[in-house]
């Protein structure tokens, strides 16, 4: 079921790759993705991130080895598939491919895994044609009418991570103990970022070690990582996955997480989540099985858990569905002002109610004489929801009512999180600082227009 239902997702990933870096609009089946002679174009089919389509398609490249040693699909298709696959990834630009593939090749070379070797011809074969891809990639993008990044761009380019890790690094320093708490990243980062080097806004530190230490404390994070390091160590390398393919297949996907998970955090998303789950479940229960246990309940039981379950998933689906309808009914209004209230009322019970608090906080305009309720809602958003225009708004706030040394700190985060956007605010604040001598003392204080 796993690696079919991978393989397909892969393959169809890729021909929707295809689709937008050849222009065709196929929306909304296909995401569309304009061509921009002075962006590199990152082809990520439907799932909206590079990075994470990537770790689909070496999922799918798993998946082709499983089907070929269980000798469930056929040799010529198993070698089209992967050629197919590598072109997704090399479209993808990701680096994580760059450590995935060539670990999944030495397990197969060195007969780790697997009880049906593979050519060690072909193992090179396909390491040489993803090289090639990636490397004339820029040539091939260039035939095709898009704009790709080339090999030196990609390891040389201005480092997000770098600074993300710097401050997850520093929350571990000042929080040891107990961490700044659970999903208490994106907050922290608001609150130090400008002491920092530039970086981007961001919920995680891009790496599931430190953001574990930083949000949950050393002592929690070395215990969760010695413990599945045994796990792991007990399921997959003590049980021999050189003499059970399904051990392998896990072994290749937990690899591929474990490897992403150093860069982003892949398990934040469900489709990555719940069969990394599945699949753990499956090798504890190979390592430590259980004596089968026959449970017979009424037929009523299951009957009511299920349709329990519907209801609880619809009651759910409508109270997001009520957060969707107050973002359209900002897109849709033609100032702010005008958007109705009653889009955007948090109601009564809500599993969300910070994204209604963020409705009232766009409703907010800045003034002089705020009482420190107001002004405390501002702050309090601003850590929940980091982004350029809701710093930018505090900024000014503070600059109303008279705190012009957090206005400037403020400023400071502002370019520290969100350098691209930050020279459009900047020409913002000079047409500001013309008008008024209080924005125009802040205004001397900013960062250059193009500061890195």
């Amino acid at each position: 079921m796993f690696s079919s239902t991978l393989l397909i997702a892969s393959v169809a990933s890729v021909l929707m790759q295809c689709v937008q870096i050849v222009g065709i609009d196929l929306s909304p089946m296909v995401m569309y993705m304009t061509h921009n002679a002075d962006t590199p174009m990152r082809a990520f089919a439907n799932v909206a991130q590079p990075n994470q389509l990537a770790l689909l398609l070496c999922f799918g490249l798993a998946s082709i080895w499983w089907l070929v040693q269980t000798k469930r699909v056929n040799g010529y298709i198993a070698f089209v598939s992967s050629l197919f696959l590598l072109w997704g990834l090399a479209l993808t630009q990701s680096r994580i491919a760059w450590i995935i593939l060539p670990v999944f090749a030495l397990l197969a070379w060195l007969r780790v895994i697997g009880e049906l070797p593979i050519r060690r011809a072909v193992l090179l074969l396909f390491l040489f044609v993803y090289v090639g891809f990636v490397w004339f990639l820029p040539s091939i993008a260039e035939t095709l009418g898009f704009s790709s990044a080339s090999i030196a761009e990609r390891v040389g380019g201005r480092s997000e991570r770098s600074g993300l890790l710097q401050q997850a690094w520093f929350m571990i320093k000042q929080h040891p103990w107990f961490g700044v708490g659970w999903f208490g990243f994106g907050a922290e980062q608001v609150k130090i970022a400008a002491d920092f080097p530039s970086t981007i806004y961001a919920e995680h530190s891009h790496n599931l070690v430190l953001n574990l230490m930083a949000e949950l404390g050393v002592p929690a994070a070395v215990l969760i990582f010695t413990l599945l390091s045994f796990w792991f160590y007990q399921t997959c390398v003590a049980r021999s996955a050189a003499k059970n393919n399904q051990i392998a297949f896990a072994m290749l996907s937990l690899i591929a997480v474990g490897v992403h998970s150093m860069v982003e955090f892949p398990l934040w998303y469900a489709y990555v989540l719940l069969p990394i789950a599945v699949l753990m479940g499956m090798l504890h229960q190979l390592r430590w099985p259980t004596q089968t246990r026959v449970l017979v309940l009424p037929r009523a039981v299951p009957a009511v858990i299920s349709v329990v379950g519907m209801a609880v998933l619809v009651m759910v689906t409508l109270d997001y569905q009520r957060v969707v309808h107050g973002f359209k009914a900002f897109r849709q209004a033609e100032t702010i002002a005008t958007v109705p209230q009653d889009a955007i009322a948090r109601p009564s019970f809500t599993l969300l109610p910070d994204y209604f608090d963020y409705f009232q906080l766009m409703k907010i305009t800045p003034q002089e004489k705020m009482s420190a309720q107001e002004i405390a809602f501002v702050e309090r958003m601003s850590l929940r929801f980091g982004y350029v225009h809701v710093l930018n708004k505090l900024a000014e706030v503070y600059i109303l009512n008279r705190q012009t040394t957090k206005a400037q700190r403020t400023l400071l985060t502002l370019q520290r999180l969100h350098p691209v956007a930050y020279p459009g605010y900047f020409d913002y604040w000079q047409s500001l600082a013309q008008h008024d001598e209080r924005f125009a003392a802040v205004f001397l204080t900013m960062p250059k227009r193009d500061a890195q």
